[in-house]
């Protein structure tokens, strides 16, 4: 939490300093490449915390298609009955995201996306929460949320997100299914 906090304020601090006129908003046609730093507060309590790194192409109608990759890890985790350590997850997924028009400094966007995560951790029963076994599996990743780009530059934009999102999505009530709300913090590079 410490890491996260004291990003987001040397960003805001320095984001002054590298402002300037925004001559092309526009990055139609072109490749971007988006390392972000999330922060998942689940809805059991705990937190998550991950880099990540996405790359998008932008369409001249507003939308953007890429693929992501994200390493989230947190230490402990209650679920269902049960306690969960060292968990890992690594979701792969494909994102498509809509930037709102403006001509303005500040753009807003929606985005979601979908793909498989990747999930390793130890697993113990509540009552005996130090008899642990290994656990690998994989889930059905997904996210949605909003979000504000700001120009720095024509190639450089900071942007701030939040959103909901799950590691091993179901339907299923009993399965370990961390989710919950989303907070991004990065940089997209044209």
């Amino acid at each position: 939490m410490n890491i996260f906090k004291y990003g987001l304020k040397l960003s805001l601090l320095l984001m002054p300093f590298f402002s300037v006129a925004q001559n092309k908003t526009d990055h139609t046609g072109s490749f971007s490449f988006s390392p972000a730093f999330e922060l998942l507060r689940s809805t059991h309590g705990n937190a998550f915390y991950a880099p990540s790194l996405k790359a998008n192409y932008t369409f001249s109608n507003g939308f953007e298609a890429g693929v992501g990759l994200e390493y989230s890890t947190t230490p402990e985790h209650h679920d269902n009955g049960f306690v969960l350590y060292k968990l890992k997850f690594i979701p792969v997924y494909g994102n498509v995201k809509y930037n709102f028009k403006s001509d303005k400094q500040i753009r807003f966007y929606a985005e979601t996306s979908l793909g498989v995560s990747f999930n390793k951790y130890d697993i113990a029963d509540e009552r005996t929460p130090f008899t642990t076994s290994r656990t690998t599996e994989e889930g059905l990743y997904l996210y949605t949320g909003f979000g504000a780009k700001y120009a720095i530059s024509n190639t450089l934009n900071t942007f701030l997100g939040i959103g909901f999102k799950g590691y091993k999505m179901s339907t299923n009530d009993l399965d370990i299914n961390p989710h919950g709300l989303s907070f991004m913090l990065g940089f997209t590079f044209f």
